[in-house]
């Protein structure tokens, strides 16, 4: 298997580079599309020169040319994709807003005291004009009539800016709803009116009506609430009403993944239509119209399911591979994952962003180029065995590969996972059997109610087997925290761990070895460091606050905030932290204020009344939190608990 045999797949490496690189460099659009258009000119000149001669030169400027090309390309799409670029858009407006038209695009979504819907904005009125605009706000609202997508509205009020985070690692929800062209939000209790409705997008609203009425359908055939939960996120893709006990336990079990629509429920759909008819036995013009209705049913589900970044992986994927069937060939399916992340983020490059997408991506990629590797060594002649030994392998080729990203974004890791699949794959596998007819039949009497029973069963089954996982001891890690220095080192070990077994030899031997003592050396510089450090952290933990107190590799710490805000705001910084042992410190009210003892210090950190006196025996350092980094402060003997986190460093005496 040679590189060159996949040209889509440095197209797409290149590609993205592009989209990587706009964050780093956004005010050099107009200096990379110099760069781009020179280097354009440059290889369409060289090509001539080629063809005129009748000979190929310049073998290695022309690739390089091109992908510089494939740069600029990457980061253009993201430029132009960016809202912040719009000066129409909301983001860009200074305007004093007094109400504002816009129109639903986006099923209510309950939560616990509002209903949330996404709308687009048509115009924004200040007090004296109406004046058009573009844009998106996620509203909270409590209309007793719901929303449906479509539904024309006049909201009155102003909505707000997104902000950022108040605290060091803390969940950037701003920058996530920005990657989603979101970029306000607006909690309007009951100041709305449904002025009507619009329908601009047709297909989209039909597509959303069908799936209304299958959620109606089993919210009344599906009569255990947690059956009726996982039939919706396995079958539909609709998770935010699930329980969170349900999704801990399949987050635990390592199944997770079942419950959002993906490769493997698309792959169903595909390989469904497979079994009755095969393609490269119908002549060309009845395997044309056989494939194009198939393109067209998975894009149907995928629009059925809403359209998650993993669905349209799938179904871009599976349309690519039905397209080459068309012609009679077997596309490299390389090429094909390849050339669908590139059509994907040409539509749009902020997916690149996206927890599914890379998720999707990374577990299709771990699958075909280790779980050969992996199940090499071993052919089971027995057919059960040899089912379990594939699925175990796949299972342990798709962790290897997102271990860091899921341990990066959920801080966890689901011990039993290998053994958890075997049930859930194959489980999931007989609720797509059952659930699929039950969508496409649910109006039928009888029928529907038969399906419904089937699957219900199956789903209970499948739950109390995962829920047992959960149970046993040891069933999850917790509390993990990578750095996103440590995931690249992870993957290019990885990396160079695959060609290894691929390639033995001395030179990459040396390599990985080589790789293992720098991150070793790295290891033992940063716990030295972390051994010598004495730092006292005061967070922004809403209407209470936070306190932690580093000494050497121990962590002492002290809250008196709610244990929602606890969780969003201070716990990601704290579990980063490199302590080996966690302590919680003790505060006694005096008649000086709330005094907690540190040890090592004589003196005490007082609290009163929301200011924090720092001792004084030692020199220090004063630092606040900007959003992205720490900025050190003119020193200061008591700091105010606010909106802005602060660290006081203190110096060896």
């Amino acid at each position: 298997m040679r590189f060159s045999e996949f040209p889509f797949l440095r197209y797409a490496l290149f590609f993205i580079l592009g989209i990587v690189f706009y964050p780093v460099y956004q005010k050099g659009f107009w200096a990379l599309i110099g760069v781009g258009g020179a280097s354009g000119l440059i290889y369409l000149f060289l090509v001539f020169v080629n063809d005129h001669h009748g000979r190929y030169k310049s073998r290695i400027i022309l690739p390089i040319l091109g992908y510089v090309q494939l740069i600029v390309a990457g980061y253009f799409f993201t430029y132009q994709k960016d809202i912040r670029n719009h000066p129409d858009n909301l983001v860009n407006s200074c305007k004093e807003i007094k109400a504002y038209l816009a129109t639903v695009i986006s099923h209510d979504e309950p939560k616990p005291n509002s209903i949330a819907n996404r709308v687009k904005v048509k115009k924004v009125f200040d007090g004296t004009f109406w004046e058009e605009i573009e844009g998106e706000v996620l509203i909270y609202h409590r209309s007793e009539r719901g929303l449906s997508s479509g539904d024309l509205l006049l909201i009155s009020g102003s909505p707000q800016k997104i902000q950022g985070p108040t605290n060091p690692f803390e969940f950037d929800y701003r920058n996530f709803m920005l990657n989603q062209q979101i970029s306000h939000q607006h909690f309007i209790g009951d100041r709305i009116e449904i002025l009507g409705s619009l329908r601009e997008n047709p297909i989209e609203s039909f597509f959303i009506e069908i799936r209304t009425d299958i959620l109606a359908g089993m919210d009344s055939l599906f009569h255990n609430r947690e059956a009726n939960q996982v039939a919706k996120a396995i079958l539909l893709g609709q998770k935010k009403d699930m329980d969170k006990e349900i999704s801990d336990a399949y987050v635990t079990a390592g199944a997770m993944h079942i419950l959002a629509v993906s490769g493997l429920h698309v792959g169903i759909v595909y390989g469904f239509f497979f079994l009755f008819v095969k393609p490269y036995r119908l002549k060309v013009r009845k395997r044309v119209i056989y494939l194009s209705l198939i393109i067209l049913l998975i894009w149907g589900y995928a629009l059925l399911t809403g359209m998650s970044p993993s669905v349209m992986r799938a179904a871009t994927m599976f349309s690519l591979m039905a397209l080459a069937q068309m012609k009679s060939r077997n596309p490299s399916i390389f090429n094909a994952i390849a050339l669908s992340a590139v059509i994907l983020l040409l539509y749009d490059p902020f997916l690149i962003y996206a927890v599914g997408f890379q998720l999707s991506y990374l577990a299709l990629t771990g699958i075909l180029v280790i779980q050969p590797l992996l199940v090499r060594p071993w052919s089971p002649t027995n057919r059960i065995v040899n089912y379990i030994w594939q699925i175990t392998t796949v299972s342990f080729a798709a962790q290897l590969a997102t271990f860091p990203i899921s341990a990066y974004y959920f801080h966890v890791f689901p011990t039993y996972f290998a053994i958890a699949n075997l049930i859930a794959i194959p489980g999931a596998f007989l609720m797509m059997a059952f659930g699929v007819p039950f969508m496409v039949l649910v109006k039928v009497p009888y029928v529907s109610l038969a399906l419904a029973w089937i699957a219900e069963k199956i789903i209970l089954v499948v739950n109390t087997l995962i829920f047992w996982f959960q149970e046993l001891p040891g069933s999850r890690i917790s509390d993990i925290y990578f750095s996103e220095v440590f995931i690249w080192v992870y993957w290019l070990i990885l990396a160079v761990v695959i060609l290894l077994w691929l390639y033995p030899g001395k030179k990459l031997a040396y390599s990985l070895l080589v790789m293992l003592g720098i991150v070793g050396i790295s290891r033992a510089v940063f716990d030295f460091i972390s051994n010598e450090k004495k730092e006292i952290t005061l967070y922004a933990a809403g209407k209470g606050f936070a306190i932690d107190y580093q000494n050497g590799e121990t962590l002492f710490w002290f809250d008196q905030a709610s244990e929602q805000d606890i969780s969003y705001k201070v716990n990601p910084n704290r579990n980063s932290s490199s302590s080996k042992s966690r302590i919680p410190m003790v505060a006694f009210e005096t008649q000086y204020g709330l005094e907690i003892p540190l040890l090592g210090l004589h003196q005490n950190l007082v609290i009163q009344k929301n200011v924090c006196r720092i001792p004084q025996e030692r020199d220090y350092s004063v630092y606040r939190w900007d959003e992205k980094k720490w900025e050190s402060i003119p020193k200061t003997d008591s700091i105010f608990l606010d909106a802005y986190p602060h660290k006081i460093t203190l110096n060896s005496p």
